[in-house]
């Protein structure tokens, strides 16, 4: 459990921010502790090594003093232990052979510490430098000491001057300054992480509930809602999360009543096909009536042709799936042809066509569109024998072409019994049929309820636009409106 509790934590994206951010400021933290003290060391060191070169300059004045007889050896001894002790170290002059002629210690005559041989050599070689040295105490203990050294001559011979100070004087020193950078540094890391964890939290806390509101969006549950805290980037995903949500549950109400109606709309016929094939195979229809229930039944059958065939046309105008072959279009004669074939059925219906076209004249270009010939064809056929199912018989179906300098709009009016503002809003929807008692059919065949959803999205895949006005007992006008190519 444990192991899993742990490998869930290291998964969490807000842990991993936190995290990644935080290991970013210590190492910052981490490479400002190094250069400030790397800095200041060597700033103590470099003002301790002018401190002795300063005093190595005295030294050489006594020295040539000395060599001049200005003071003696028991003055040079005095005087070098006052600069000693100005520096809270020691000095040591050494001739050629590695012996301490003069000093602030009591090593007179003494050979040099084999610790300081290298250095000793390099002065004799006319080189002067700085090294830390260690030296063992008589007790035992090491003593670092921070060892200047430099060549001088005196009366013709090599000398070899030392000056060293305690390593402990520039060690508290560094130690000090290490602490008055470590503690604000650590405090800062910890004000740094404390700033870092809650913005982490605030970051990731809206992902997670967005996560947990998505599994149970993926159970079926469209109420969930991500709550919105705040109107940066994470409240605007969290709000376009909840649009989401509610076009999901908008669709999937959509996708319910699209079964129903399918279903019903199947059902329908089949039923009736079915009670009129067991009504003939029992004989409870005498066998002289076969032809006219058979008629019944083959009007049915088309009917579910008539659906079929909706509903996949639909599903591909939807779907873009090969739907339209776009070419540039006469307006005027494509929609001409198309009347020439709806001739019949307005006659039988008994009704009067009224045909109005913009003026013409020899100088006038043909109003032309980019369209899909056959599904422009469709787009008429649907509106005109959609007025011919609400037109009563003797009504008038007008067909008017109006063309602007960038748009070419058709009118299709009927003097049907019109619609109400409540049918208005629905019309575009799939299987929404207006109020039957109103349709005018002779046949007594009712549509499919696709028809004009179908005209919606054809129209809008040739990016045009349709708009329809309606009104009760002086009927409906229907205009569609497609770029005009210039």
């Amino acid at each position: 459990m444990l192991k899993e509790w742990i490998t869930v934590r290291l998964r969490s994206l807000y842990l991993k921010i936190f995290l990644s951010f935080l290991a970013t400021c210590v190492l910052f933290f981490v490479g400002l502790f190094v250069f400030w003290n790397y800095y200041f060391t060597d700033l103590f060191y470099k003002d301790k090594k002018d401190l002795l070169q300063e005093r190595f300059v005295e030294i050489t004045r006594l020295i040539g003093s000395y060599q001049d007889g200005s003071i003696s050896t028991r003055e040079l001894k005095y005087t070098v232990r006052i600069v000693a002790r100005s520096i809270n170290g020691q000095v040591w002059i050494v001739d050629n052979q590695g012996t301490i002629l003069n000093g602030s210690s009591d090593n007179e005559g003494v050979g040099l510490p084999r610790s300081l041989d290298n250095l000793f050599i390099e002065g004799l070689h006319g080189r002067s430098g700085d090294q830390m040295v260690t030296f063992k105490a008589p007790s035992g203990r090491s003593i670092n000491m921070f060892t200047y050294y430099a060549p001088y001559q005196l009366n013709g011979q090599a000398l070899v001057v030392f000056l060293q100070i305690p390593s402990e004087d520039i060690s508290e020193a560094v130690s000090a300054v290490r602490v008055n950078i470590l503690v604000p540094l650590i405090f800062s890391l910890l004000a740094v992480g404390i700033i870092l964890y809650v913005i982490s939290r605030k970051l990731a806390g809206p992902l997670q509930q967005m996560n947990r509101a998505a599994l149970e969006l993926a159970g079926g549950d469209f109420t969930t809602r991500v709550p919105i805290k705040s109107h940066d980037e994470v409240g605007q995903l969290a709000a376009s999360f909840n649009f989401m949500v509610e076009q999901l549950e908008e669709w999937e109400g959509t996708r319910q009543e699209f079964l129903t109606n399918v279903s019903h709309e199947l059902r329908s016929p089949l039923t009736t096909l079915r009670g009129f094939i067991v009504a003939m195979n029992d004989g409870v229809i005498p066998q002289e009536k076969f032809s006219h229930y058979l008629h019944i039944c083959d009007q049915e059958v088309q009917r579910l042709q008539r659906l079929v065939h909706d509903l996949l046309d639909l599903a591909r105008i939807q779907n873009g799936v090969d739907v339209f072959r776009m070419r540039p279009v006469e307006v005027k004669q494509k929609v001409e042809n198309v009347l020439e074939l709806l001739k019949k059925p307005i006659t039988e219906k008994q009704m009067q066509l009224q045909v109005f076209w913009p003026e013409e004249s020899s100088e006038t270009l043909p109003a032309m569109a980019y369209l899909d010939p056959d599904r422009f064809a469709q787009i008429i056929q649907n509106l005109m024998y959609n007025a011919l199912k609400f037109t009563p018989a003797g009504g008038t179906l007008t067909v008017a072409l109006e063309v602007k300098d960038k748009e070419i709009a058709l009118y299709v009016r009927d003097t049907g019994q019109g619609m109400s503002e409540e049918e208005l809003e629905r019309i575009w929807d799939r299987f929404y049929k207006a109020d039957e008692a109103r349709s005018h059919r002779a046949d007594g065949e009712n549509g499919t309820g696709l028809g004009l959803t179908i005209v919606k999205h054809l129209v809008s895949g040739m990016k045009g636009t349709i708009q329809v006005h309606s009104r009760i007992g002086e009927g409906t006008e229907f205009k569609v409106m497609f770029p005009r190519i210039v």
